[in-house]
């Protein structure tokens, strides 16, 4: 689901940069334990390459559902028109000349 994934980036979003912020306020006593300043700037580069990109899937989310929503509105008129033609040839013509005028039932 759309929603679902971009739910679970926005929270890792979030942890990230808590986390990041975290990192930065404690690395002199960090730098001890192995964490190096260029694994932050990099967390941090990429955290902002996620939120650049979940704005550009948001954005081709939200096109897309103007889409989905056109389509569907042409697809019903296009199923509308083919059973009110499809109802004209069955109630006026014997089944055995349905199929001359585009009608494929059999019954």
């Amino acid at each position: 689901n759309l929603n679902i994934m971009s739910k679970t980036i926005e929270l890792q979003m979030e942890k990230s940069r808590v986390l990041i912020e975290g990192l930065n306020n404690n690395i002199s006593e960090l730098r001890e334990k192995g964490v190096k300043d260029e694994s932050i700037i990099t967390m941090s580069n990429d955290l902002a390459t996620l939120k650049q990109m979940n704005s550009e899937c948001d954005a081709l989310r939200e096109e897309l559902a103007g889409k989905v929503k056109s389509i569907n509105a042409v697809l019903k008129r296009v199923k509308d028109d083919f059973t009110a033609h499809k109802r004209i040839i069955k109630c006026n013509y014997p089944q055995e000349r349905w199929i001359d005028y585009g009608v494929q039932d059999k019954r």
